[in-house]
């Protein structure tokens, strides 16, 4: 059993590893990508639906008192909400439009200058592959997806692998120790001989002289370890220094062996 999940549970780490690392590069990319990307910039597609927003210098009631200025032959901009300075809507974008950067200017209807209000520069291109081109985005330059799309996808899966991977490990951890297996947590070389450290339950009794089994990743024996000290709740070995241990393997530490 414990041989079938340790495979199981590296590759569950890997799988989170990776999907770690899309999570943060997206991340990233969105944070960078908002920063560099210019705040009055709408990108739009020839043909296609956009919605769009903006705030106002002066708050307003109804939707009918925001008025705007498009230079753009044949658009059509319909706003849908508005709460106090916020306004939302759809700009509608003819298909025969050339590509080129237009400009919208949404103001409050009366008592508002129009010069004072915010421009917006509404960029448009003859395909979605052109207009995620020109962005900062490196996701949406290469896969033409939103990089908050990748983070929002990514986040689920990596607390799932997370949590994943930490069932496995505390269920290993329990198998390990039903058959008397902790492992090793430390493996130093000395003059004449290797000293292993290993986490040490209370309910198991053990005393410098004792001899334990050292097991590889494979739960083979592969040396005899001699306790020679318990410190705080950590067993403290020597193995001769030509046996092939390695620092993942384990140590038995019941039932005890002959030292001969």
């Amino acid at each position: 059993m414990i041989t079938r999940l340790w495979p199981f549970r590296r590759l569950i780490s890997r799988c989170g590893a990776i999907i770690g690392i899309i999570f943060v590069v997206s991340a990233m990319d969105t944070f960078v990508s908002g920063h560099l990307d210019r705040k009055n910039m709408i990108r739009v597609v020839t043909g296609s639906r956009q919605p769009v927003s903006g705030d106002l210098n002066q708050p307003v009631r109804r939707i009918f008192d925001v008025q705007y200025q498009l230079d753009m032959p044949g658009a059509q901009l319909i706003v849908e909400e508005v709460k106090g300075r916020f306004w939302r809507g759809t700009l509608t974008v003819p298909p025969a439009l050339p590509e080129g950067v237009y400009t919208l200017n949404a103001f409050a209807g009366k008592g508002s200058d129009p010069a004072e209000e915010a421009v917006y520069r509404i960029a448009v291109f003859a395909s979605v592959g052109a207009m995620n081109a020109s962005t900062p985005s490196l996701f949406r330059r290469t896969l033409g997806i939103a990089p908050w799309w990748i983070s929002a996808a990514a986040l689920p899966l990596l607390m799932v692998s997370l949590a994943l991977s930490f069932h496995l490990t505390t269920r290993r951890e329990s198998l390990l120790m039903e058959q008397g297996l902790v492992p090793i947590i430390k493996m130093a070389r000395r003059k004449d001989h290797w000293e292993l450290v290993a986490t040490l339950v209370q309910k198991h009794r053990l005393a410098a002289g004792n001899c334990l089994e050292v097991m590889d990743r494979n739960m083979q024996a592969v040396a005899r370890l001699i306790v020679t000290g318990i410190e705080d709740q950590q067993m403290i070995g020597r193995v001769e220094l030509s046996a092939p241990i390695t620092p993942d393997g384990f140590v038995r530490i019941f039932p005890l062996c002959d030292p001969a």
